[in-house]
C-alpha cells in the first residue's frame, strides 16, 4: 500500500471516529449524565464510542506510518486539512448539518493551502 492511500485511509478513520463520537453523544453519552448514575457508566461500552476509539487507534497507527515515510511539514498539514474537509462533508451528508457559503469557502481555502504545500 502506498503512502497517499495510507494517508487517505488515516484521514477517513479520523473523520469517521468523530462522527461516531457525535452519535455516541446523541445516544446519551455525556459527562454529566455518566456521573449521575451507575447505569450511565455502561454507556462507556456503547458501540458508537467503542467504534470511535477503534477508528482513532487505526488512524493513529496509519498516521505513524505516513509520518515515518514523508516530510512532516507536508504530511501533517495535508492530513489535517483533508480531515477538516471530510468532517464538514460528513456533517452535511450524514448528520444533516447545513452547508453554506462560508463552509464552502473554507473548504476552497483549505484545498488551496494543500495545493500550495504539495506543489513541486
Amino acid at each position: 500500500m502506498n503512502d497517499p492511500l495510507i494517508a487517505l485511509l488515516a484521514v477517513l478513520c479520523n473523520a469517521s471516529a468523530q462522527v461516531a463520537m457525535k452519535f455516541a453523544g446523541r445516544a446519551g453519552m455525556s459527562g454529566a449524565d455518566a456521573a449521575e448514575s451507575v447505569s450511565r457508566w455502561m454507556a462507556w461500552l456503547s458501540p458508537w464510542l467503542l467504534a470511535s476509539v477503534a477508528l482513532y487507534g487505526l488512524s493513529f497507527l496509519l498516521t505513524i506510518r505516513v509520518f515515518a515515510n514523508n516530510a512532516l511539514s507536508v504530511a501533517s498539514p495535508l492530513m489535517a486539512g483533508l480531515t477538516f474537509i471530510c468532517i464538514v462533508m460528513a456533517s452535511w451528508l450524514v448528520l444533516g448539518e447545513s452547508m453554506d457559503v462560508r463552509k464552502i469557502g473554507g473548504i476552497v481555502l483549505i484545498l488551496a493551502g494543500i495545493v500550495v504545500l504539495t506543489y513541486r
